[in-house]
């Protein structure tokens, strides 16, 4: 092999060796890589073109067989590595996401004219020799029309390269050098190539500057999610500020797998990573078969994002066809009963938002907001309800609500079966802001323990609650406690007993006045800690109720090792009582709850069939709308006054 080759030769294992790992990483996705594989076939294609030239010609004269090869190979070469210039330059927008300055048709064909100046000048070289000529006697020689493809080369190397500098601000400071490399070592290259005919040093260049660029650039572990085959939830990320930053108008549809925990624990992990790569797929021949520029993105467990370039496509037509595309084809792909259940949403960019958090954070709570039944949603519908203002600006109202002691407390009253009167109460925190009136607890509660301030809000119910019963004397009222909830991260306080030992103290209130209830959720995730106070707890006279029996997975057996008094039913089972089966189940239940000698306390109820059904089999204790909704104190105590008949 002559010595010149080496180069030509030692690029070709690394052009390779990256193809290979693009496709095994399944880096096919996206624009950016599709324009990478592209690059590296052209780099491919030109390095073994090179190879076959310089083979054949380094003993003369050549064969006439010899002179064709080398002819088609040189062809093939000149227009491969013109090719790749013009791609990588093409690359540049993709990676900055300013693609959309040259999506119309009529940019790409303005940037494509010097191009085409390449192709009509290798198209002419049989007739005029202007770039090479290549002779049985001479072998392979430059004509002087190389300088023109040399001239165009250059105007696309210093034109990408002066965009990229002007990009600076969507692209990390470490990635803009291998994205310049390419340029910068392949000019270098060619210069050098060019007085020094011996020196091919062309292609392997490239091929360091590919490597590079794969590396830091493209980076897989990154962008790519190879687990389902597309790009990763980090790329959108990615992706969305620069699309922010170059102020773009996108869709971006956004397909959330509602069944997707329970899925993946039927199917388990591989299958079920398996059904929505086998999704992703469909998803990604319907956007192709459209003709829309798109990318899809993923994040576990289960939430497509699907960025459409396309500001006037129609994305709820869309999604409507391929929802029943992909009912068709999951037919054929998995087995009944495994299919996946989601809802989309259609969000205009910026037209619905503009902030990068707030399009984070709506991609991923905007399915609690569906109403139910709906298999789409426009985003615009959403920001504009009140709930999604609240969610929007719940930090603030968090923050006004714990500084400003915003939050009032409602007592719902519970009724005794047995005795005919209401003997407890259930405590119940509401927000009401200045701005946005009534905060749900629904809405506010969860946000609270997200942002790790569920603590002061639960100190402010403890406090609220036992001067409450210290101003009103419960006793007198025939009340025999009161019920307080308690948040997970309150359970974990190993301070817990000695803040409610303090103001025990300080109201004159004594543990058996307050019942403390917990969540089954809570009980599911029961720690050492979480224990340790739920027995001091109870060791000094508070008792313990499990609240939303019904919704989680408790098992009998640690329901009675628990120091549990009162099981509360959660509202679910007791609607369910409109079936046979749902009778039977809180039937059952509530026999079971009595054979371990704890008392039952029906919440939800709401009607007076009910009512008389739970009386029948036993229930001991009934909260729910039927009697009263929470009441204000002062409210409630007038209402308890009434009812319980203390005046008389």
């Amino acid at each position: 092999m002559p010595p010149m080759l080496y180069f030509d030769v030692c690029s070709v294992p690394i052009f390779m060796i990256i193809l290979v790992a693009v496709f095994a990483r399944r880096m096919t996705k996206g624009l950016s890589n599709r324009l990478y594989i592209t690059l590296l076939v052209l780099s491919v294609l030109s390095a073994l073109s090179d190879i076959i030239v310089e083979s054949v010609t380094s003993s003369l004269p050549v064969s006439d067989a010899g002179v064709v090869v080398s002819l088609i190979a040189g062809y093939v070469y000149f227009i491969a590595r013109n090719a790749s210039i013009v791609t990588y330059f093409f690359f540049v927008f993709a990676i900055t996401g300013t693609w959309y300055r040259i999506r119309p048709k009529r940019m790409k064909a303005i940037l494509l004219i010097p191009f085409s100046v390449i192709i009509l000048t290798v198209a002419s070289n049989p007739f005029t020799g202007l770039v090479f000529t290549f002779t049985s006697e001479d072998g392979y020689s430059r004509g002087y029309g190389i300088i023109i493809i040399y001239a165009i080369c250059t105007f696309y190397a210093l034109g990408g390269t002066i965009y990229l500098m002007s990009c600076y601000r969507f692209i990390p400071k470490n990635k803009m050098f291998p994205l310049v490399s390419l340029y910068v070592l392949s000019m270098a290259a060619v210069v050098l190539q060019y007085f020094y005919r011996f020196l091919l040093v062309e292609m392997i260049a490239t091929a360091f500057s590919m490597v590079l660029v794969i590396l830091f650039v493209l980076r897989p572990e990154e962008i790519s999610d190879v687990s389902v085959g597309s790009l990763s939830f980090e790329a959108y990320k990615s992706e969305l500020k620069k699309i922010l930053l170059t102020k773009q108008n996108v869709h971006v549809a956004i397909i959330s797998f509602t069944n997707a925990y329970e899925l993946r624990s039927y199917l388990g992990e591989m299958r079920f990573q398996t059904y929505v790569a086998h999704v992703i797929r469909q998803v990604d021949i319907m956007f192709r078969r459209e003709h829309v520029f798109f990318d899809i993105y993923y994040e576990h467990p289960g939430t497509m994002y699907i960025i459409i370039d396309d500001p006037k496509y129609d994305v709820e037509d869309a999604y409507s066809r391929l929802a029943g595309e992909l009912m068709r084809r999951s037919e054929k792909a998995v087995s009944a009963g495994e299919r996946l259940t989601a809802v989309a949403c259609d969000l205009m960019i910026p037209g619905d938002l503009s902030d990068f958090d707030e399009i984070i954070r709506f991609g991923r709570d905007y399915i609690q907001q569906v109403p139910a039944g709906r298999v789409f949603v426009k985003a615009s519908d959403i920001i504009a309800s009140k709930d999604y203002r609240i969610i929007s600006n719940m930090d603030i109202i968090l923050n006004r609500a714990i500084a400003e002691r915003r939050f009032k407390m409602y007592y719902q009253p519970i009724y005794s079966v047995e005795r005919g009167r209401f003997i407890s109460a259930e405590a119940l925190i509401r927000l009401f802001d200045d701005e946005f009136g009534f905060v749900s607890p629904g809405l506010f509660i969860p946000a609270a323990e997200k942002r790790g301030v569920i603590l002061p809000i639960g100190d402010f119910v403890l406090e609220e609650v036992h001067r409450f019963i210290s101003d009103n004397d419960i006793a007198s009222l025939g009340l025999e406690y009161i019920e307080i909830n308690l948040s997970i991260a309150q359970c974990m306080q190993e301070e817990l007993p000695e803040r409610l030992a303090f103001l025990s103290d300080k109201y004159g209130v004594t543990p058996e006045k307050i019942n403390l209830e917990i969540t089954e959720s809570t009980y599911e995730d029961i720690g050492s800690v979480m224990q340790f106070n739920l027995e001091s707890l109870s060791g000094v006279g508070y008792t313990f109720s499990l609240d939303d029996y019904g919704t989680g997975y408790s098992n009998m057996q640690r329901v009675s090792k628990l120091p549990l008094k009162i099981i509360k039913l959660d509202k679910s089972l007791v609607d369910d009582m409109a079936s046979d089966d749902g009778m039977s189940i809180v039937r059952n239940t509530i026999k079971m709850m009595r054979d371990i000698n704890k008392e039952l306390v029906a919440e939800g109820v709401e009607t007076k069939e009910n009512l008389e059904y739970l009386e029948q089999i036993g229930c001991h204790f009934i909260q729910g709308y039927y009697f009263s909704k929470p009441l204000p104190e002062k409210e409630f105590v007038t209402f308890i006054k009434q009812h319980n008949r203390i005046d008389a």
